[in-house]
């Protein structure tokens, strides 16, 4: 795989979060894809379609369009981009509704970069 022409888009409205995940793809076996960033969904389906991701990895509370919708909105339109959930706050109810939407993984503490590192190394 030549990973220096892969693209990792992370959306969230959240720039420090942003930082977080770019730091903890920095640090791990993904240091040499291209990171994308989008600050709202909008942007983000923009990006998905001129750029074409191989990986989104999004947050699920964001104004306006959230991360399930912006999930729902790719699915919908027959895109099956690897997909996943960065979230503080996870429940079982929420990995469950992501999971039934077709998301691939969800990083539930960003801040461990063995976690981070275990869930997307696994969908790939």
């Amino acid at each position: 795989i030549q990973t220096n022409h892969m693209k990792i888009l992370i959306v969230d409205d959240s720039l420090a979060m942003r930082k977080i995940i770019k730091w903890n793809l920095k640090n791990s076996e993904f240091h040499d894809y291209q990171i994308l960033e989008a600050s709202c969904s909008q942007d983000a389906l923009e990006i998905i379609e001129s750029k074409n991701p191989d990986l989104v990895i999004t947050d699920w509370n964001m104004p306006e369009l959230g991360g399930l919708e912006l999930l729902k909105t790719l699915r919908d339109a027959n895109n099956f981009v690897t997909f996943g959930f960065v979230i503080t706050q996870s429940t079982t109810n929420i990995q469950n509704i992501a999971k039934e939407t077709g998301a691939d993984f969800i990083i539930s503490n960003p801040s461990s970069l063995n976690t981070f590192k275990l869930q997307i190394s696994q969908t790939f």
